[in-house]
């Protein structure tokens, strides 16, 4: 019994190592098949060459950032032009009227603001010293003139200037004849159109037209 003991253990000694022996050496066909792949790659194609093939997007990327430098500059150019167009508006000097022409202005102007009973004309052309005689033959100093302006109570639809003749005697003395057609109603609701025929007499005082005397008769009513 003994010896067939011990010859079991032999054979068993005997058979392990092979088995151990499969255990580790089975592992081995994994770099086999690791290797494979790098002897089945065409030759034809190296890794350098796929390195170089990469980064030629990054150079076509390239240009575009050079161009948007380059344009903004050119954007800089258009702006000044405007610049320039903008600054050149001198405001010239305001063109003087004529003597003649500044006094035509007033007499216009004087008989506008009778339709609207403004007195606020007649206190800018008449002069202090004013001294005049009205169209019913009364006496009339500056303050008498402008409260008839004041007072008046006729409601007009039109008053203006006809033909004016200004003359000048020297640089300081115009003589203006005038007629003047106003229309409207008196204060009773009766319809009137008078015109009248007068005379204005102008000083300029300080390079400043003042009407110094004046007198106007009642032509047609």
């Amino acid at each position: 019994m003994k010896t067939a003991i011990i010859v079991l253990t032999l054979l068993l000694v005997g058979l392990v190592p092979p088995a151990w022996a499969q255990v580790e050496t089975s592992p081995t066909p994994a770099p086999m098949s690791e290797a494979t792949p790098a002897q089945n790659q065409d030759p034809s194609v190296s890794i350098t060459t796929e390195k170089t093939a990469t980064p030629a997007p990054s150079k076509s990327s390239s240009p575009s950032a050079s161009k948007s430098p380059s344009s903004s500059p050119k954007s800089k150019p258009t702006s000044t032009p405007a610049k320039t167009t903008a600054a050149p508006t001198p405001a010239g000097p305001t063109k003087k009227m004529s003597p003649e022409a500044t006094i035509r202005d007033f007499e216009n102007r004087w008989e506008a603001s009778v339709m609207t009973h403004d007195p606020s004309v007649a206190m800018t052309v008449v002069a202090d010293d004013y001294l005049g005689v009205n169209s019913k033959g009364k006496l009339l100093n500056r303050r008498a003139l402008i409260g008839e302006i004041k007072k008046d109570k006729d409601t007009y639809t039109s008053t203006k200037n006809g033909r004016l003749n200004v003359r000048f005697f020297g640089p300081q003395f115009a003589v203006v004849n005038g007629t003047s057609d106003e229309v409207g109603k008196d204060k009773e609701g009766k319809a009137f159109s008078r015109t009248y025929r007068w005379t204005d007499v102008w000083v300029d005082r300080n390079g400043k037209w003042q009407c110094v005397s004046s007198q106007a008769n009642l032509v047609a009513k």
